[in-house]
Order: C-alpha cells, then sequence, then structure tokens
C-alpha cells in the first residue's frame, strides 16, 4: 500500500493559445479532462492508499474538478496549495510528512495508461530507490511529450539524464513518461521552501550518486 501524488500546479504556459486560457489537466478529451481520466486510471490500481494534488495556477477551477471526481469516484483527495509556485521536486517536498516512505509522483497533465502494479513488481525486483516510466520515441512518436533523452545500462539502471523543454529528444534513447516512483531518500536532494524542478535540478544529480539505484522502467505497451 502506497501513496500517490499528482502535479498539478504548472501554468501551462506553452499551450495557453490552444487551451484558451485552461490549465492543461484540464483539457477534455472525449468530454473528460485529461486530470479525471488519469484519476479513473490510477484508481484501478487497488494498492493505492491516498491521493495528493498540488494546486497554484488557475487553482479553483483544478479544485472544482477535484471536487468532482471525488464525488465520481468516491475517492478523497488532499489538495497541497501553493502561494508561490515550488516545481515539481518543490511540491513533494512541501508535503514531505504526509507521503510515507514509498510513494507514486505523476504529472498530471499527460494522459497515461499502463499497469502500475507491474511496474511497482519491477521497482520491488530490482531494490530500487527511484524508478521513472520511460517509453521508445521510436515506437511512439506521436506522444507530444518527447523532451527527453534517458539511456539505461544493461541491467535497466539510468545512467544519463537529459532534459530539454525545446528538445523533440533523440530516438535514440528514451523519453520521461512523467510516472516516478520514489522512496524518502529523494528529500535529501531537495531544498526546503524553494523553487526546484525534478528534471532541471535533481534527476542529474541522482544519476551522478552512485550510492541511489535509479532504474527505468520501459512501457511499450497498453496492459
Amino acid at each position: 500500500i502506497m501513496n500517490l501524488f499528482f502535479l498539478a500546479a504548472g501554468t501551462s504556459g506553452r499551450i495557453l493559445k490552444i487551451s484558451k486560457g485552461m490549465p492543461k489537466p484540464l483539457i477534455k478529451v472525449k468530454g473528460i479532462s485529461i486530470l479525471e481520466r488519469n484519476f479513473r486510471w490510477v484508481i484501478k490500481s487497488s494498492f493505492i492508499n491516498k491521493y495528493f494534488i498540488n494546486t497554484y495556477f488557475k487553482s479553483k477551477d483544478i479544485k472544482d474538478e477535484i471536487n468532482k471526481i471525488e464525488n465520481n469516484y468516491n475517492i478523497k483527495v488532499q489538495i497541497s496549495n501553493e502561494k508561490k509556485i515550488l516545481g515539481t521536486a518543490g511540491a513533494v517536498k512541501k508535503i514531505q510528512g504526509k507521503l510515507g516512505k514509498i510513494f507514486f509522483v505523476i504529472y498530471s497533465d499527460n494522459l497515461l495508461n499502463f499497469n502500475l502494479g507491474r511496474m511497482l513488481e519491477f521497482h520491488n525486483s530490482k531494490k530500487s530507490d527511484f524508478t521513472m516510466a520511460l517509453y521508445s520515441i521510436k515506437k511512439h512518436p506521436f506522444t507530444g511529450i518527447a523532451s527527453s533523452s534517458i539511456k539505461l545500462d544493461n541491467n535497466s539502471r539510468i545512467i544519463n539524464f537529459n532534459e530539454k523543454r525545446s528538445s523533440k529528444g533523440n530516438s535514440k534513447f528514451l523519453v520521461n513518461t512523467g510516472v516516478v516512483i520514489f522512496n524518502n531518500k529523494i528529500f535529501k536532494f531537495i531544498k526546503k521552501n524553494k523553487f526546484c524542478d525534478f528534471s532541471n535540478d535533481i534527476f542529474k544529480n541522482v544519476v551522478k550518486n552512485k550510492t541511489i539505484k535509479f532504474f527505468g522502467y520501459k512501457i511499450e505497451k497498453k496492459n
């Protein structure tokens, strides 16, 4: 049993013209928001105990959607509201005491669907500290989130992490899906009450730290 934290505080700056000012997690796909679709996906995993989400940009709109999701799926979601935006890692640090020893962090604006239980089994089999879900750009070229180039060794350990917002990735490498399992060792890498981003500030340092077991879990199909 573990907890899950959806990241939803971002300003969605790159797509505001397309979304007409709406936060990306609230964009609807066939009448259902990306956020609700992602909750519907993770609720299938019976081992998730508590749900958390952070808000900053248009927080009222996110909270209204959460209220609807709570009613539709009979769950309770704890909201961490940020008065100043803390970044993906800073948001996790803010609720450090609530997340437990092992937990999922998921970027709520990516529309995802794979088996979290299998990812957790992989994480446990490797005795991993942190495990990131990855995919191949060659096999999934039209995802819209291909902005990283990640290398694994023969044992699936991450040996290089590079992410650039302007990049469309490199087909030779793998891409971060925005789903990560962490244990509480992650907190020593993050400064409290400071803006801090996992991709830009944390993961490169984790890769360099040989005492941390940081693995990549490849997803290639809905399962």
